[in-house]
């Protein structure tokens, strides 16, 4: 258990930092518009049909 303790931790010293100017929420922004623009066109005709009446 304690071997693999070790091994974890120091694995974690091979990963790279992020970059701080950049935020983690820049790789996420394209998938949410991708998101906000499928569930717009999904709803689009229930909009249309409560605007007509």
């Amino acid at each position: 258990m304690a071997d693999r303790l070790v091994r974890n931790s120091s694995s974690l010293h091979a990963l790279s930092a992020p970059d701080p100017g950049r935020g983690t929420i820049e790789p996420m922004l394209p998938a949410l518009l991708r998101g906000i623009i499928f569930i717009s066109v999904l709803a689009a005709p229930f909009v249309a049909a409560l605007l007509a009446g």
